[in-house]
C-alpha cells in the first residue's frame, strides 16, 4: 500500500492503523485512498461533517497517484517541506 499523495509505501493495514494513516480523504467531491501521516498533517483537515478533506489552499492543486499515470512523481520530503515552508507554486 502507498500514500496516494506522495507514494511512500507501507507493508500492512495494521501498520498503517498504528502509524496514523488516513484511510481515505476528499478533494472536493472526489474520494481518494490512503494518505500517510506526514501528508495528512500537512495537507488535510477534518471538515465539519467529520470527513478528512484537502485543505482549501491545496484543493485542485495536487496530483494523486490513483489518477491516470500512476507513476510515483512526487518526492515525499519535497512536498512536506514545500507545505511547511509555504512555498507557493511548489505543489502545482
Amino acid at each position: 500500500m502507498r500514500c496516494t499523495i506522495c507514494g511512500i509505501q507501507i507493508d500492512s493495514v495494521d501498520e498503517a492503523v498504528e502509524e496514523g494513516w488516513t484511510p481515505y480523504f476528499y478533494d472536493g467531491e472526489t474520494e481518494h485512498e490512503m494518505s500517510c501521516p506526514a501528508c495528512s498533517q500537512a495537507l488535510l483537515q477534518e471538515s465539519t461533517d467529520g470527513e478528512m478533506k484537502v485543505k482549501e489552499e491545496f484543493r485542485a492543486k495536487l496530483r494523486y497517484l490513483d489518477e491516470s499515470g500512476d507513476e510515483i512523481w512526487q518526492d515525499h520530503s519535497d512536498i512536506v517541506m514545500a507545505v511547511l515552508k509555504n512555498e507557493p507554486g511548489k505543489l502545482n
